[in-house]
């Protein structure tokens, strides 16, 4: 896996751990990426993370980790 996914542990609604065995520690990076629930309301209730800069939304966790899983 070359790509870099990027969490945030108060905004983007999974954590780290959620990514066991999908997305290798080494490729995983948690920290504020500019993508505040509050400043964009359009993600409430919704899970997402940066991959590669750009941002994967989806409606649940389990989509979340089944879309990095096909992405990877």
């Amino acid at each position: 896996m070359s790509c870099q996914v990027r969490i945030c542990k108060k905004c983007s609604g999974i954590a780290p751990k959620d990514l066991k065995g999908v997305v290798d520690k080494k490729h995983r990076k948690t920290g504020c990426f500019g993508v505040c629930a509050k400043k964009h309301p359009e993600l409430k209730g919704r899970v997402y993370v940066k991959v590669d800069g750009e941002l994967m939304v989806r409606d649940s966790k389990k989509k979340l980790v089944r879309a990095l899983a096909e992405a990877v």
